[in-house]
């Protein structure tokens, strides 16, 4: 912040100077005594030009790369002293002296309160560098009265007013940065969960927001899910329970849960890991359809995850792209994580659906199982795997499986509409036996789709592109559209059809 700051301050300065010598000199050119050749010449003298080097120069020294600390307090020292010594000029170079000492004063003020409001600093550094930049300019000031005419003041008195504006310009600069940097710290302050600092907002949905933090004594990076403060009774027991069933949960390819608590006026968070990657959402909008092999390679992972997550009596109930993050580690440039447990449903407890369902649809439209849509109460395991094939079907074709202009007539197509075989839709020859384990999981009916997550993991296993593609195409991938990839927003499209939706079933129903 300090190096952003500070290269902010060089560039306001600069800025500045550039519109205001211009104007300066076109004034002093109207002035007979001085006329146009004498202001071309000042618009041009070494006063101006070395204005525009300090900081034109502190401008640059802050924008790029990144500095220590150490070497960031030294370019401020310097560059304000250096500030401090090119603006005493004017006394000595303006056509009139008393003129020139009220400018650099006036200038002095400037500066000083605009690097007191722009840079944060404590009251006690902004005092010893605001007091030694205005004793340059009190020290050009008595030099300039003793070899120039400042009549009608005399020397010992424009001193004398000169000091009267160091010291409140050193006073204001010294309130202003002790009262912005006491804010500064509160707001951080504010933004502390114990030993964690939120850093800054990666995202929001039903249920809460999601932050990067950083732990003050490991000085990891986590990602820091907050439930909102106006979320009632029922949404406080959904976010303590996601916590407590997730954290359940150690496979490798769900996500991990580190802490959790809730703040001193009772606001309640998770602290869990932070990916870098990118979500499935984000890779088909950018990428579109992907490698039969890679397919497989994805949903592998994603049925370990819901294997270990179902032998618990889990339920995720909101399988879909943009929970699905790929991401790369040491070793493994191509791991997928299963994110947001928001929606988990445990099968063992008999009244789970009176506080989560109450006869409601909970999930997202273009995944949902034809059952959630029908019966929300008799919902297992084979829903998440009807969601899971949705998924496979979209990174096989680029596009959804069924599409619609409503929610209503998105689930119709869910209970009525056999979906079209992914060779049609994408248009390309694509591997039968990968096409059949996709289709078999949207079947209509959850006894004709796998009886778990480890037999679709079997049956992916058993397809003639299982194991095609390789670590080295992972990271050959990363390296060619990794970064590209991971500093890209995706689109997320019409929120009424990717957000998760709760709706009445009947609707649903009178839909068919």
């Amino acid at each position: 912040m300090l190096q952003e700051r500070l290269g902010l301050f060089g560039k306001v300065a600069f800025l500045v100077d550039i519109l205001y010598y211009p104007l300066f000199n076109l004034a002093l050119g109207l002035d007979p005594a001085v006329g146009f050749r004498g202001a071309l010449q000042g618009l041009l003298s070494y006063q101006a030009l070395g204005e525009y080097v300090v900081f034109g120069g502190l401008w640059l020294a802050c924008r790029t790369g990144t500095r220590s600390l150490r070497a960031l307090y030294a370019i401020e020292l310097v560059g304000l002293w250096a500030m401090g010594a090119v603006i005493s000029v004017w006394p000595f170079v303006h056509p009139y002296p008393m003129a020139g000492t009220y400018e650099l004063l006036l200038a002095q003020v400037v500066l000083l309160s605009l690097r007191a409001t722009l840079v944060p600093s404590s009251a006690r550094r902004t005092l010893v560098l605001s007091g030694g930049t205005c004793l340059i300019g009190l020290g050009a000031t008595f030099f300039a009265s003793g070899v120039r005419d400042v009549s009608p003041s005399t020397p010992i008195s424009l001193v004398l007013l000169a000091s009267c504006w160091c010291i409140a310009t050193t006073a204001f600069s010294t309130v202003v940065s002790s009262v912005i940097y006491g804010l500064r710290r509160q707001v951080r302050d504010a933004r502390k969960l114990g030993q964690y600092t939120l850093l800054q907002r990666l995202g929001g949905g039903a249920m809460g927001e999601v932050f990067l933090a950083s732990h003050a004594l490991l000085r990891r990076r986590t990602a820091i899910k907050l439930l909102r403060a106006d979320a009632d009774g029922q949404g406080l027991e959904r976010f303590e329970r996601e916590v407590q069933l997730t954290s359940q949960l150690t496979h490798p390819n769900t996500i991990s849960i580190y802490d959790y608590g809730r703040t001193a006026d009772g606001l309640f968070f998770y602290v869990m890991e932070y990916l870098e990657g990118v979500d499935l959402d984000g890779l088909l909008a950018a990428s579109g359809p992907q490698e039969p092999a890679r397919v497989i390679h994805i949903l592998r992972q994603v049925c370990g995850a819901l294997e270990e997550a179902h032998g618990q009596g889990l339920l995720h109930r909101d399988i879909k792209p943009a929970n699905l993050f790929l991401c790369r580690r040491r070793g493994v440039p191509d791991l997928v994580k299963v994110l947001d447990f928001g929606l988990v449903k445990d099968l063992g407890d008999t009244g789970d659906v009176a506080l989560t369902l109450n006869r409601a649809i909970t999930g997202t439209p273009l995944y949902l199982a034809p059952e959630a849509i029908a019966t929300p109460e008799r919902v297992d395991a084979r829903g998440d795997l009807y969601s899971l094939g949705a998924v496979g079907y979209a990174l096989l074709t680029g596009t959804h499986l069924f599409e619609g202009r409503s929610v209503v007539e998105i689930c119709a197509h869910h209970l009525h509409t056999p979906p079209t075989p992914p060779r049609e839709r994408a248009g390309r020859e694509l591997p039968k036996d990968l096409c059949d384990v996709i289709l078999r999981c949207l079947e209509k009916t959850p006894e004709a789709r796998y009886e778990s997550a480890r037999a679709v993991r079997v049956a992916l296993e058993a397809c003639a592109d299982a194991g095609r593609w390789t670590e080295e195409d992972a990271g050959r991938w990363w390296r060619e559209q990794g970064e590209r990839l991971e500093s890209t927003r995706p689109r997320r499209g019409n929120p009424l059809l990717t957000g998760t939706q709760t709706l009445v079933p009947e609707r649903a129903k009178l839909a068919g």
